[in-house]
């Protein structure tokens, strides 16, 4: 996995620049999602470990694209690219590091809240003022519930964690008594 999001940062890097380049962010955004779609394919999937050439794949892709959404020179040519290479079935990751490489962009940072139960609108509307004004970026808050915490909330971001549970409270006590 480590291996495909390396080789899909290169392409992602280099459509992120020239989206940028020609202030279409969102239609790259769009169309690459189109691609990732397409990629996951059962038929798609099948064809490209087949014995077809990357030529074939690629008009194949192409043209089940071009239904859905017109392509212009740069998207057809960097489908060709990726289908040269056979990385069609990359498009999914590919979409993925486009995507963080445009949060970064547009200065906004994902929060994971964790949470024993459901929060309120209010609760996340506070914890997104809070990590705002923490962080100085844009906050794109991702809730999940987990109650095996107990109580509380645990907060992470990106490789920092705020354990602010009950079960974090209870182990780090648990510590201190134990000397």
């Amino acid at each position: 996995m480590f291996f495909e999001k390396t080789i899909a940062y290169v392409y992602a890097k280099a459509v992120f620049s020239l989206a940028t380049e020609q202030n279409n962010i969102i239609y790259w955004k769009t169309l690459l999602e189109l691609f990732s779609k397409v990629s996951q394919n059962f038929v798609i999937k099948s064809l490209c470990y087949r014995l077809l050439s990357s030529q074939q794949i690629f008009e194949i892709f192409i043209n089940i694209c071009e239904c859905y959404e017109k392509l212009d020179f740069f998207s057809k040519n960097f489908v060709r690219i990726v289908s040269e290479n056979n990385r069609v079935l990359l498009f999914p990751v590919i979409l993925e590091q486009f995507n963080s490489l445009n949060d970064i962009y547009m200065n906004v940072i994902a929060v994971k809240v964790i949470s024993a139960t459901k929060l309120h609108i209010a609760q996340i509307q506070k914890i997104s003022t809070c990590m705002t004004n923490y962080l100085s970026k844009m906050v794109k808050i991702e809730c999940s519930i987990c109650p095996n915490i107990i109580g509380g909330i645990i907060i992470r971001i990106e490789d920092v964690v705020i354990d602010g549970s009950v079960k974090g409270r209870i182990l780090r006590l648990r510590d201190v008594l134990q000397f």
